[in-house]
């Protein structure tokens, strides 16, 4: 009966969509909007089912922690770009981009992609690669990854998902170059 009324959810949801996009109302519209509607809805059910699991699987989030997290996020890339910004206008501080290795004890898909999504959001890094629990990420200097060394990220994407919380992961820190020679000027 879930399965039902999440198919429903999703048709209404997609079909109203359609129809502000299209802002057309006769028959043929009326016909496209549902044929896709539909089609959408099948195959969005199958991916949730597939990445998620099946609905007995699935683990509510916390609203709540959602919020939260979405407003830490926010703040952390309005930090994030400022610092960007800073070492890329100050000719004395000088970038160091690397890329970084770590493991992620987030047991969920959905959280590990919510981890991923966070990492490229912030200014000065972005996911190279993730593959189950381990995580690639380049960035722009070793500060950009401050919040993965501590778990600071994790811990908020865990309280999201109501798991138990990640401990500061084991990094390795490999330098795109080796270090530039300083400028004479």
């Amino acid at each position: 009966m879930t399965r039902l009324l999440r198919a429903l959810a999703m048709f209404v949801a997609l079909l109203g969509f359609w129809q502000i996009l299209s802002a057309r109302i006769d028959p043929l519209f009326a016909v496209l909007g549902i044929i896709s509607a539909a089609v959408l809805t099948a195959y969005a059910l199958w991916l949730v089912e597939k990445v998620l699991g099946p609905r007995e699987q699935v683990r509510p989030i916390s609203a709540l922690g959602f919020v939260v997290f979405a407003g830490w996020m926010l703040a952390r890339m309005l930090q994030s770009a400022v610092w960007v910004a800073t070492v890329v206008l100050d000719p004395r501080r000088r970038p160091h981009p690397g890329v970084v290795h770590f493991d992620t004890g987030l047991p969920s898909p959905a959280a590990r992609t919510m981890l991923a999504n966070s990492i490229s959001l912030v200014p000065g890094t972005i996911t190279l690669n993730v593959d189950g629990q381990r995580f690639t990420v380049h960035a722009f200097t070793p500060e950009s990854v401050e919040d993965l060394a501590t778990a600071a990220t994790q811990q908020r994407i865990a309280r999201v998902f109501k798991v138990a919380p990640d401990a500061p992961p084991a990094m390795v820190w490999d330098p795109v170059h080796d270090e530039l020679p300083e400028d004479p000027a």
